[in-house]
């Protein structure tokens, strides 16, 4: 029974030293981060790179191959200034022919569209996909050829008549129109430095020089208009290719050190 208690009262002892040496070690850790209150925070700069990319809208192409009626090509180009900005530029050609009820003429023109895409997407390292809403200002210089159109007949007992002829057909030249775009898209990565894109655009006329005797009823670039709506909106299917220029360098960002 002594012995019992002996061994008890050793136990004990052990166990008080052991609790007294964990309070000791927590104590002097407690000292420590009293000291260094905080790891050192070190600061670093991401490089990006700054590259030109360009390409040409796929959707104009394959349709010229497709529609009779259309011939048209696009091409695009971005330049990056900052890691998130984009400028942007697209230029292109478009011929048109146009059957209305009453109506059938051909739009031919070329446009020039230039604004800046922001992305919103957040890339992972080595990543340079784009989820981006972007602006342009767009302008085109084109011509309207009324081909036939029907001639009104105030006599209902005999159906209007088609015609080819007279001081209403012909061609309008000289003429202009001026409208922005807001864009919004996205841009994949599928190989190393090639990218396959897409974008819609909502678009506003801002002002155009009207033909006589007519209408600007298809503008090249910025789609059909008619009298009552000054908005519009097409879209686009893009194949690019980017080349790196030179490493810029990102705001700094905050780093755990030792």
């Amino acid at each position: 029974m002594k012995q019992v208690h002996i061994w008890l009262f050793c136990i004990s002892l052990l166990c008080q030293g052991m609790l007294a040496q964990t309070k000791s070690t927590e104590a002097n850790s407690l000292g420590n981060l009293e000291e260094n209150p905080s790891p050192q925070i070190l600061t670093d700069s991401i490089s990006y790179a700054k590259a030109i990319r360009f390409g040409t809208d796929l959707y104009r192409l394959v349709r010229s191959q497709a529609d009779k009626n259309f011939q048209g090509w696009e091409i695009a180009a971005d330049f990056r200034w900052l890691p998130e900005l984009y400028i942007a530029f697209e230029m292109g050609d478009e011929t048109h022919t146009i059957q209305r009820e009453q109506i059938n003429f051909t739009s031919q023109g070329s446009y020039l569209k230039l604004g800046i895409d922001y992305n919103l997407y957040e890339n992972w390292p080595g990543m340079n996909n784009q989820v981006y809403l972007g602006l342009r200002y767009a302008t085109s210089a084109h011509t309207q050829q009324v081909n036939r159109y029907l001639v009104y007949n105030r006599n209902h007992f005999w159906p209007d008549q088609e015609t080819d002829r007279g001081h209403s057909t012909g061609l309008r030249e000289g003429l202009s129109a001026n409208w922005v775009e807001v864009v919004a898209g996205m841009k994949v990565e599928v190989i190393k430095n090639v990218f396959m894109g897409f974008s819609a655009r909502l678009t506003r006329l801002l002002s155009d020089q009207k033909p006589e005797n007519f209408d600007n009823l298809y503008i090249p670039g910025f789609n059909r208009k008619t009298d009552e709506n000054v908005f519009g909106a097409n879209f686009n299917y893009s194949l690019t290719y980017s080349i790196p220029l030179f490493n810029g360098k990102k705001a700094k960002v905050p780093q755990s050190g030792l």
